[in-house]
């Protein structure tokens, strides 16, 4: 059993542990949201005819978001000054691929237990026109498509719709920028429903954006929908996932047969596939793009 996979086995059974622990404590401390109806604004491209998805993309319209609810106050679920254990591993992720793994390992828990049929897969490039981007997870379930990004940071996280670039403050004099991930999971979406030759409006397809349990974000929006077809996108610590994804399997029926499933996962089998020199590169355009 190579390291990495042990890695990914460890986190996700204490994962489960600790979720399993905090579940019964968190009941009353949901943080406080508020609705507003909105696009992507003019930074954002939806109300300028250009879909955040990519420029070759067809339909922007369709991702214009409404029925915006943000988080109001929130606060870390864990605290990083005193981690242990894997808690710790999880904080010196650099890379990460432990943040990745633990969100793997939550959906394939809650894919599990629905007991409908599913395929997960980690870490999909897909092609686009100016080389690769890649999905950290995607879920193909009888329900419909589930795309996940997981941001395994710490500090106090802002930000926006309209805003290209969202806010992580870690002390008085440590500020970074991140791209923002509702708008790159928007881009992973649309580029994936291109490979698997799925038609916009028909799509039924979720985004969940996963941060760490270590950072505090600040008036992000927290939820909302776009398209028909009830698809949307959910903006949550990692302890809230499995219980999300739990409900969302709970409200929607399922209109994806086996053979349609199969059929995409084969698909998808040359972008898991993918050669050493092609991760290589990717890794290198998305440390340009993605901070500073």
């Amino acid at each position: 059993m190579n390291s990495t996979l042990l890695a990914v086995i460890l986190v996700a059974i204490f994962l489960l542990l600790v979720l399993t622990r905090r579940k019964g404590g968190r009941g009353g401390s949901r943080p406080g949201r508020h609705s507003v109806s909105r696009g992507f604004g003019k930074r954002g491209r939806g109300s300028s005819g250009k879909s955040p998805a990519g420029k070759e993309f067809d339909g922007a319209s369709y991702w214009n978001a409404r029925g915006v609810q943000f988080r109001q106050e929130d606060r870390p679920p864990v605290d990083a000054r005193k981690a242990r254990g894997l808690e710790a591993a999880l904080a010196d992720d650099v890379h990460g691929k432990f943040g990745e793994a633990a969100t793997s390992a939550l959906v394939a828990r809650a894919a599990f237990e629905d007991k409908r049929k599913h395929y997960i897969l980690q870490n999909v490039f897909i092609p686009t026109h100016s080389g690769y981007t890649e999905i950290d997870t995607v879920l193909l379930h009888a329900t419909g498509i589930y795309v996940f990004e997981t941001k395994n940071i710490s500090g106090e996280i802002e930000g926006d719709l309209d805003m290209e670039r969202w806010n992580q403050e870690l002390g008085p004099r440590v500020h970074h920028t991140l791209y923002n991930p509702i708008r790159q999971n928007t881009g992973h979406m649309g580029a994936l429903l291109r490979q698997l030759k799925v038609r916009l409006e028909g799509a039924r397809i979720y985004s969940f954006v996963v941060f760490s349990d270590r950072c505090a974000l600040r008036n992000v929006p927290a939820c909302g929908q776009f398209g028909s077809n009830g698809n949307g996108w959910q903006v949550l610590h990692l302890c809230e996932l499995r219980e999300a994804l739990e409900s969302t399997f709970k409200s929607r029926s399922a209109v994806i047969d086996v053979h349609t499933l199969e059929k995409w996962w084969l698909a998808l089998q040359p972008c898991v596939n993918v050669p050493e020199s092609v991760r290589q590169n990717h890794v290198k355009s998305v440390q340009k793009l993605h901070t500073t």
